[in-house]
């Protein structure tokens, strides 16, 4: 209706997103290589070397974060570092449905 361009990819972790996605965007349907094509690949395995670790206060955080800067920029100044963030909230929904507001950010 105003003119842009139909989404080409969406992400959801819900599965029971994927219908609603692809009913209101039909774009997504386009060019969909299915997962079976990568059937015969090894599923991916966080090798037993790498350490996860729970952190649950700000503090936590910057502090493992900060360990780490440090330790990468004292070997090589040619590193990089990628973090990556999920945040999860309960959403707020009305007698129809509609979603109506959001609550807190309850995981990150």
């Amino acid at each position: 209706m105003y003119g842009h361009l139909q989404p080409k990819v969406a992400y959801t972790d819900n599965l029971a997103d994927k219908v609603f996605l692809e009913s209101g965007f039909p774009s997504l349907c386009e060019d969909v290589k299915p997962v079976d094509k990568y059937g015969h690949l090894e599923p991916l395995k966080i090798p037993p070397s790498v350490c996860i670790y729970i952190l649950n206060k700000a503090s936590l955080i910057n502090d493992t974060l900060g360990t780490i800067l440090d330790d990468l920029f004292e070997t090589d100044n040619e590193q990089n570092i990628v973090v990556g963030f999920d945040s999860e909230w309960n959403v707020e929904m009305s007698g129809s449905g509609h979603i109506t507001g959001r609550g807190g950010t309850g995981v990150v």
